[in-house]
């Protein structure tokens, strides 16, 4: 018997460590196969309880139960948590198949959940609220989402069903997170008096531990309503999918999606990169150096781009062609404090030249005499 509960108490901690927070994806061939390894392993231990050391039996009541035997009600809790995270690792199946595969695991741990809560309801230790709604699914281990928030039949007459329904949901909830709020402050509670030194013998002892091991697995049944919820709404999704398959063309992509992402990692020959790249960037460098191709559009080829075309603008001349385009058609600016003192030294000895500025400046001081600054065009004031 300690054997056997050691080996159980090996697997929680297994699970809690490795399996709920894994290291690994849980797609992953290596989480799947240890998940497997463990479900098989509880499976043999639930084998080993039941049948060979008949531990449970269905006259008996909580009070004939031994307080070693009540941790193992929670064993179908385990198998369902771990199927629930269950699926197939095959690469190369597609996406339909894998849903399917993923929709059985989720049934069957659906059905752990309601086994595990039927079994705690036979000993008296499922709460109320949880047994009436046990007994109110139509088909016991399928329950559908409604039946989860069933509506009373007062309920059901009155105002708007979806809003009743989702008030009742509401309510069910918070009712649901204080009395598991209640649980986890009297196992607290429990685990300070055993940790405390105020025990006298093994008897109180035993009884700590029994009422113990009881807060838990109540707090259990809470967490596995819970957990009926999300696969619900998982399976949902997932029925939908396998209904309404993508196209053929898309199941594929997916299939290659490995392969495609790694043919866009590397570098094509347009230089495409799907990297963040600074705007703005100048053309030409102090140097004069050419630092990239640019693309003149007007606004026209704008407007028809947004319109029809692929997204982005090709290039239409290289910057050398521009250049000298825009030299032929004398667009080019020249001059500058180079060329400037280049000229001033080429005609220091020209009279003709130094006669003209000369000319040049007096009549701008004649025209600075007789023009006021800030005169400007006075006609037609006032």
């Amino acid at each position: 018997m300690s054997s056997v509960l050691q080996e159980y108490s090996h697997i929680i901690n297994i699970y809690k460590q490795e399996i709920e927070h894994p290291k690994a994806r849980q797609d992953s061939e290596e989480f799947q196969k240890l998940l497997s390894k463990y479900i098989e392993s509880l499976l043999d231990l639930k084998s080993t309880i039941t049948n060979k050391l008949a531990l449970f039996s269905s006259n008996e009541s909580l009070d004939d139960l031994t307080t070693s035997s009540i941790k193992f009600l929670s064993i179908d809790y385990y198998l369902a948590l771990m199927c629930s995270k269950r699926q197939t690792y095959d690469q190369n199946m597609d996406v339909v198949s894998k849903n399917k595969i993923r929709l059985m695991f989720l049934e069957k741990a659906i059905q752990l959940f309601v086994q595990f809560l039927i079994s705690l309801e036979d000993y008296e230790l499922l709460d109320k609220s949880l047994a009436s709604k046990i007994d109110s699914f139509k088909v016991t281990y399928r329950p559908t989402m409604d039946e989860l928030y069933q509506l009373g039949k007062g309920d059901s007459s009155s105002g708007d069903v979806a809003l009743t329904m989702a008030y009742r949901k509401r309510q069910q909830k918070i009712e649901f997170f204080q009395r598991s709020k209640q649980l986890s402050a009297s196992i607290e509670s429990l685990e300070s008096k055993l940790n405390g030194p105020e025990l006298d013998n093994d008897t109180d002892k035993d009884e700590l531990l029994r009422e113990l091991y009881i807060e838990n697995i109540k707090q259990l049944s809470y967490s596995a309503f819970n957990e009926i919820e999300q696969i619900l709404y998982e399976s949902e999704l997932l029925s939908n999918f396998v209904k309404n398959p993508p196209p053929i063309e898309v199941i594929e992509d997916d299939k290659n999606n490995s392969d495609t992402k790694q043919q866009h990692q590397r570098k094509d020959d347009t230089n495409y990169t799907d990297r963040l790249e600074s705007l703005n960037k100048p053309l030409l460098s102090k140097n004069g150096k050419i630092l990239g191709n640019f693309t003149l559009v007007d606004k026209k080829t704008q407007l028809q781009n947004k319109v029809r075309g692929y997204g982005q603008y090709g290039p239409t001349m290289s910057v050398e062609e521009f250049l000298e385009k825009e030299w032929e058609e004398g667009r080019v600016l020249q001059g500058g404090p180079d060329s400037a003192d280049l000229q001033q030294g080429i005609d220091e000895d020209n009279e003709e030249y130094n006669d003209r500025e000369t000319y040049k400046a007096r009549e701008f001081d004649d025209f600075k005499d007789t023009h006021a600054r800030g005169s400007g065009n006075t006609m037609n004031m006032g």
